[in-house]
């Protein structure tokens, strides 16, 4: 008789004890789903912004824009090529 009761009794701890570990697991599940949503968010927002600046990127290094804000500091064309042409070489061979 003693055996059995003491053996009821370990069960239903056993059973409130899972329950409650359970319900723990369950809680910390559902606030994972909102952290992950969350960062997902995040990720979509970063990537958005990184294909934004590429493009300002790509826009501002083209030659055309580069040539345009050259010239509006005052750099000109040059007309002449300048040309070293030594007949010494560089490095014996």
């Amino acid at each position: 008789m003693k055996k059995s009761v003491l053996l009821i009794t370990i069960l239903i701890f056993a059973a409130i004890v899972l329950s409650v570990i359970r319900t723990y697991v369950s809680n910390n599940i559902a606030t994972s789903g909102v952290t992950l949503s969350l960062i997902e968010e995040k990720v979509s927002t970063l990537k958005t912004e990184n294909a934004v600046l590429s493009q300002k990127l790509y826009e501002n290094s083209s030659l055309t824009n580069v040539a345009s804000k050259a010239s509006v500091l005052g750099f000109v064309d040059s007309k002449t090529s300048f040309v070293l042409n030594s007949g010494l070489p560089v490095a014996k061979r």
